[in-house]
């Protein structure tokens, strides 16, 4: 496994003194086992190394994520998504209603402000997600092409 790391380039540093292969076997058998940087840092086994060179090293051999995996559950469309049309009389509406009062409170003012606030948003929401339902159609169309052409050559879907 250090073989592997010298080939890849792995145990050059900026700064600092090289990397010995104990060293690197001991880092190594240590993430094997679980521990992350702070944890082998704070284990006092490299006691010459700062946090950040181990934190560096792991990275550069692959031994930690350098970002967190995160799984997002499939966001399904509205079934009742408005139009821009259908935002703007629903504001107009709310809008007239306003008018038409003849105390207007700060409540009332609130909720119209939220009101004006989520139609002034609304547009651009929409054009993004129109966008993407057609992105989304558009590849569904290409999966079908692929299976149709998989299907013509005789080919296994993967």
């Amino acid at each position: 496994m250090v073989e592997e790391a010298f080939k890849r380039g792995a145990v050059r540093t900026a700064r600092g003194k090289p990397w010995t292969d104990a060293e690197l076997k001991l880092l190594m058998d240590m993430a094997a086992q679980g521990f992350n940087p702070q944890q082998i840092y704070d284990s006092g086994k490299f006691p010459e190394r700062t946090y950040n060179a181990i934190k560096k090293q792991m990275l550069v051999l692959r031994l930690v994520a350098t970002r967190q995996k995160s799984i997002v559950a499939t966001i399904q469309p509205s079934q009742k998504t408005l139009s821009m049309e259908e935002v703007v009389r629903l504001f107009s509406r709310a809008f007239k209603q306003i008018c038409g009062l003849s105390v207007v409170d700060k409540l009332v003012l609130e909720r119209f402000r939220i009101i004006f606030q989520a139609a002034r948003d609304y547009g651009p929401l929409l054009a993004h997600y129109e966008k993407w339902e057609k992105i989304e159609r558009q590849i569904e169309e290409l999966a079908a092409v692929v299976a149709e052409l998989q299907a013509a050559k005789g080919a296994k879907k993967v």
